[in-house]
Parts: structure tokens; C-alpha cells; sequence
């Protein structure tokens, strides 16, 4: 089997090679507005679909030749380097190859999404207040839409402000956990919640949510506009921080870091940890410790890396496994160590050995 996984590793290996390769022949192919023409005939690829691809071609190559490098390197794949790169497309330049380069240093071994959200954080925290005129102008667009998918079912979507959205989705899922079954999955008692809170139906209607915010204090104290972050990840402009915490019902939690962002150590010596140590680890992970997974640490399970009570009950031996994940690593004896800053090491059955680091609270955007 480990064999057989090497192999599956290399071919994937050789499908980012030729990627980047591709990308620069077009690139160097770009020479007048008709290539997309020819491109797209030798490619079967649609009028828009052959400039779009001639487009980010040549962006690459003339802007971001470093991520088309770790392309050919086997690092990235094409859906990584669109994930590095797209959450700059409205700043400058200059600005734009500074926050994929050091987020470039990170990319290996982490998936689209975990780049995306790494880029887009950085990018954020590096110019503050073209993240809060954005967030304004995509607040003007705010909607509710509804449209049919087909055997008579439809879907209700909304685009909402970040933390409101979590706060929601948080809501429904907490009422959803304590909803009966009856037969049903819980995404089908989450629809069900969610119809019945809009429809007005009285059972749950005062129920409030708790979202998780983390902020700088001096943000917090309007000494400067560094953003906030939910436990999710996302990033939210200072203002919006300190006009939630104004709200009656805000709980403040102390959380010091060293330096570098990361939380600090906390060491009590139980088998189930309390509540300050269950909201430690949940804040110094944010998300499930496997590789490529990120399941919000808040709905995780807390696991023991070494079993209590041969192991204790600490950071340095707790860390979040989603369910799935939870299950995975004791049916096939998976094994799990971690380090005082929380570096996490898994082995598989087969030998593979892969690591993962939690992101700082409160990462410099450079």
C-alpha cells in the first residue's frame, strides 16, 4: 500500500508539471488578441473560457512567475495558485506579490481553501482600510434569493455580513443538536430548524447565538485597525469588532500570546478538560488538526494524543479531531503526537508522516 501511495503521490506530482508548463507555453503564445483564438480552438475550450485562461496564464507569468515555479516544483496545483492569488485581484500590484510570496513560504502540504483563507487574511491585515471599504461595498449588495434546483425543491440563499452569518448558521445548529431525530440527518434538522425559525415558529425564536471573535486589544481600544478573526478564520474589519462588543451580553476572555501570536500554555490534571482548557485548545487550533481539514475546532471532538491516562490532560496532548477524523485515527491505530506550540504530527498505517502547525491569532502581515 505505501507503494502504491508513492506512485498515486507522483503522478499528481507530474500533473502539476505539466500545468505549469502549459501555462507558460500560453503565456509565451499571448503575442495579440487573437491568440485566444487559436488557443481555444487547440484547447476546445469557448471564446471566454480560451481569454480567461490566456489571461491568468500571462498574470502568472508576468506577475507571479514564483507560484508557476512551485507549480513546476510539484507544491501547487492550478486550483492553489488561484486560491493564493485571486484574494489579491483588488489591491495593487506591488501588494499583491508580497502577500502571495510569504504565504507562498507556507503551501506546501495544505489544501485551496487553507490557502485562500491564509491569502486573504494576510492581504487583509496588510491594508485595513481597503478591507473595510470592500466589506462596505459588498454590504450595499447584501440579498436574499431563492431559485428552483429541480424535482421540486428549491434553494434560499442570503449573503450576509461574516460574523452575522456564523451567528446565524451557529443558532440554527445549536437548536438543531437538540431537535429529536426522528428519522432525519442533522443537515436535514438544520433545513428543518431553519424553516421554522423564519416562518416564525415560537419554540426558538429568542435563542441566541454565540460567535467567537478574537481582536487585538489595541484594536479593541481603537489604538489602531488591526482586524479581528472569528473562530472560523475569517477576518473582520476593527470597526465592525468594537461595534460587536459594545452589545449588551459580550463576554471578554484574556488570551495572551508570545510574540509570534500563539496562544500560551495553561496545565490542569484532569481526564476531561475544563472550560478554560476546552476553550484553549479550541482557540490555538481554530480547526481539526488533520492534514487538509478544516472542520471548525469549536464542533471537534477533544482527543488525548497519548490515551489517559498514560498521557495527560494538557495542550501539549489535546488537540481537536473532527468526528470523521476521531474515528479514522483510532480504527486504524493512526498515531498523533504534538509539540508545546501545538505542531501536530500524525503517522499513518502506512507509514506516511505529515505535520501540521496552528496559524498565529494574530499573524503579521509579513
Amino acid at each position: 500500500m505505501k507503494d502504491i501511495l508513492a506512485r498515486v503521490i507522483e503522478c499528481e506530482r507530474t500533473i502539476r508539471r505539466a500545468e505549469a508548463e502549459q501555462l507558460r507555453l500560453i503565456a509565451e503564445l499571448a503575442t495579440d488578441e487573437w491568440a485566444p483564438v487559436e488557443i481555444g480552438m487547440a484547447l476546445q475550450l469557448s471564446p471566454v473560457n480560451a481569454a480567461y485562461r490566456v489571461a491568468w496564464a500571462t498574470r502568472l507569468a508576468t506577475v507571479f512567475p514564483d507560484v508557476l515555479d512551485a507549480m513546476a516544483a510539484g507544491t501547487l496545483t492550478d486550483r492553489g495558485a488561484h486560491a493564493l492569488i485571486d484574494p489579491t485581484d483588488h489591491y495593487t500590484d506591488e501588494l499583491a506579490q508580497r502577500v502571495v510570496t510569504k504565504t507562498l513560504q507556507t503551501a506546501a502540504g495544505r489544501t485551496p481553501q487553507q490557502l485562500r483563507r491564509s491569502s486573504h487574511a494576510r492581504v487583509q491585515r496588510a491594508d485595513p482600510a481597503e478591507h473595510a471599504r470592500r466589506r462596505a461595498q459588498r454590504l450595499a449588495d447584501r440579498t436574499v434569493t431563492v431559485y428552483d434546483t429541480g424535482d421540486s425543491i428549491a434553494t434560499l440563499s442570503t449573503s450576509q455580513p461574516v460574523e452575522i452569518a456564523h451567528a446565524m448558521y451557529t443558532k440554527i445548529d445549536h437548536i438543531a443538536h437538540a431537535e429529536p431525530r426522528q428519522g432525519r440527518t442533522l443537515d436535514q434538522i438544520r433545513a428543518d430548524v431553519l424553516a421554522g425559525l423564519v416562518l416564525e415558529e415560537p419554540k426558538s425564536a429568542g435563542l441566541k447565538p454565540l460567535i467567537q471573535v478574537t481582536v487585538p486589544i489595541t484594536a479593541l481600544l481603537g489604538v489602531d485597525e488591526r482586524p479581528g478573526q472569528l473562530d472560523t478564520g475569517q477576518l473582520i474589519p476593527a470597526g465592525v469588532v468594537r461595534d460587536l462588543m459594545s452589545h449588551p451580553g459580550t463576554v471578554f476572555h484574556r488570551l495572551l500570546t508570545d510574540p509570534a501570536g500563539h496562544l500560551l500554555e495553561y496545565t490542569p490534571d484532569v481526564y476531561r478538560p475544563n472550560a478554560a482548557l476546552d476553550r484553549f485548545v479550541r482557540a490555538r487550533h481554530r480547526a481539526c488538526v488533520m492534514p487538509c481539514c478544516t472542520h471548525p475546532a469549536r464542533s471537534c471532538d477533544l482527543d488525548h494524543a497519548t490515551p489517559w491516562p498514560l498521557g495527560p490532560t494538557t495542550p501539549a496532548n489535546l488537540a481537536p479531531l473532527d468526528r470523521r477524523h476521531h474515528r479514522y485515527k483510532h480504527a486504524t491505530n493512526a498515531q498523533i503526537t504534538l509539540a508545546d506550540d501545538g505542531t501536530t504530527t500524525l503517522t499513518t498505517r502506512w507509514g506516511h508522516t505529515y505535520a501540521t502547525t496552528p496559524e498565529p491569532l494574530d499573524e503579521p502581515p509579513f
